[in-house]
């Protein structure tokens, strides 16, 4: 009988112990005393984007004497989520005293302007950026190059978000990224002349508009392959570039309607001063409107 008993407690104390031992392995708080944590001695950063260690550590405000195991994760992701240019963090404690921070940023696809003095998600901002998922930010450590080359949004106003602050998602700009990704590597050239993005036709039309140095209006169609419309546009600009000087302004150009058939229009063609003694000649003989022609790419 006895020899079962040490047979009995031999075994549990081989149970328990592995027990123990993968308690400690997957999740070693567990264990661990808080009295006994160690100060933070480094916040570890993985990022896809621009924020640097040094922002993530100035956001976080950690106090370096706290031990790793007092860490609120949850109140310190909280706080990274604030800026909305970080689209997930996670929070790690890495034994014995490292903070591991991994974080998805939001990349700009386009700039938008907020009126000045209206309450927003990034106080003190009137640029804001507009994400891939609709979403408007403050961005921070972007270059230079990179927030001039954005084009402006335009055609729509920001809506309040009514679950809190800052605006509710900008419908369309998944298109519109895909738009812009498309033109920057196929069509380099045209996409640096990308200048204002308009959705005032998304909703009704499925329709992105686009605004040039050289057309006042670009319009893509979302049901159609952007690949093949941006070389309809470009074979259809380096046509009008050969027209002579002096020529009116191309007006508008829409690729939305399908096809091979093109429309394009023209500002009004410039009219020639008048002699005195003509002044009073009739509106037919002025210069007529310029006219619509189709491009047949």
């Amino acid at each position: 009988m006895r020899h079962w008993a040490a047979i009995g407690a031999a075994a549990a104390c081989v149970i328990f112990g592995y027990i123990g031992w993968r308690a400690w392995r997957d999740n070693p708080a567990v264990l661990a005393a808080p009295a006994s944590s160690s100060p933070v001695r480094e916040i570890a950063l993985r990022t896809d984007g621009v924020l640097t260690r040094a922002w993530v550590e100035q956001t976080l405000n950690i106090d370096r004497q706290a031990g790793l195991m007092k860490l609120d994760l949850a109140a310190l992701r909280d706080r990274l989520l604030q800026s909305g240019q970080i689209r997930t963090a996670v929070l790690a404690r890495r034994f014995p005293d490292v903070l591991a921070v991994i974080i998805e940023e939001r990349s700009p696809v386009l700039r938008a302007h907020i009126r000045p003095g209206v309450e927003n998600a990034a106080a003190g901002h009137d640029q804001l950026y507009v994400a891939r998922d609709g979403f408007l930010f403050s961005g921070e450590l972007y270059p230079a190059h990179l927030v001039e080359n954005l084009p402006l949004l335009a055609g729509i106003t920001p809506e309040r978000n009514p679950a809190g602050h800052g605006f509710a998602l900008i419908e369309g700009m998944e298109p519109v990224a895909s738009l812009l990704g498309t033109a920057r590597s196929s069509a380099p050239a045209l996409a640096k002349d990308f200048q204002v993005v308009s959705l005032a036709r998304f909703a009704r039309d499925g329709v992105i508009l686009v605004r040039t140095p050289e057309v006042a209006e670009i319009a893509f169609g979302t049901r159609d392959d952007f690949y093949l419309q941006l070389a309809r546009l470009d074979y259809i600009l380096e046509q009008l570039r050969a027209r002579p000087a002096g020529a009116a302004p191309i007006r508008s150009i829409d690729l939305s309607v399908g096809g091979r058939q093109v429309p394009v229009a023209f500002e009004d063609a410039p009219t020639a001063p008048k002699p005195a003694a003509s002044r009073q000649a009739p509106r037919a003989t002025e210069a007529p409107r310029a006219p619509r022609i189709f491009f047949h790419p």
